[in-house]
């Protein structure tokens, strides 16, 4: 069945396919304006001295970004074809095949701490078990005043992900054909209940997506849309309701 696949291994064959779905319209526009609100967030908290490690960093799109935002930029992933093509991309930023969940680790990561680390659409993919996983594992490489930052890019709650909902329950996704992978949704109360067992806490979020849009579908013309979508994302104007969360987290504060 689909949804028994484990998403470590749905990309290890086609890095090619990964990137022409982050290629889309809607998902670029989700791109610029994470990178606005993290271009703010960095130049707030401080960077440039600074180490990052970006966790499922697939074919090396944010790895890209954040080696010209911090001194030390390491990525990491599963699959070697995916690192080979952010290998292709990246100058500076250092790359490690291996899996966190694994008991045996590789050797140059195993015994680092980071400044921040980071996972781009890697949670709402993931299987529970994999989530749980990797959220037990991860705090040992974040340093005690780190700061974790990922994203959700199928909100439970926005329209999109309402849509999504009542496609899997009613049976659609036979008809349409539409991939598990695809209509499987998170919200930030699935975020809240992963980390009540983990060293982990939401600090802050911001939302984008208000409007309908999928692939290369926007309801609106680029130059509209971004202004649109922007004026609420920085205000944080119905951010529970957007199609996408940018979740920063932090080590729970120890009693």
């Amino acid at each position: 069945m689909a949804n028994k696949i484990d998403y470590r291994n749905v990309f290890q064959s086609s890095a090619a396919e990964y990137e022409e779905i982050t290629a889309s319209k809607h998902i670029r526009l989700i791109y610029e304006l994470e990178k606005e609100m993290l271009d703010e967030l960095f130049k707030e908290t401080g960077s440039t001295d600074r180490s990052v490690m970006d966790f499922a960093c697939g074919s090396g799109r944010w790895t890209q970004y954040l080696e010209n935002k911090f001194a030390e930029c390491i990525g990491v992933d599963v699959s070697k074809a995916m690192v080979t093509v952010a290998e292709s991309k990246c100058q500076r930023a250092k790359f490690i095949v291996t899996d966190i969940t694994a008991e045996t680790v590789d050797e140059q990561i195993k015994d680092k701490r980071f400044d921040v680390i980071t996972a781009f659409r890697f949670f709402k993919n993931a299987e529970q078990d994999l989530r749980t996983s990797v959220v037990a594992k991860l705090p040992k490489y974040l340093k005690d005043d780190g700061l974790f930052i990922f994203d959700v890019h199928l909100n439970t709650w926005s329209f999109m992900g309402l849509l999504a909902r009542i496609i899997d329950r009613s049976g659609l996704e036979k008809i349409l054909k539409t991939g598990h992978l695809t209509i499987r949704t998170m919200s930030l109360g699935d975020v809240k209940r992963l980390f009540e067992d983990s060293d982990l806490e939401i600090a802050d979020f911001w939302g984008m997506g208000l409007l309908p849009g999928r692939s290369n579908y926007t309801l609106l013309p680029w130059k509209w849309l971004k202004k649109f979508e922007g004026y609420f994302t920085k205000r944080k104007l119905l951010r529970s309701v957007s199609y996408n969360l940018l979740i920063v987290a932090r080590k729970k504060k120890t009693k």
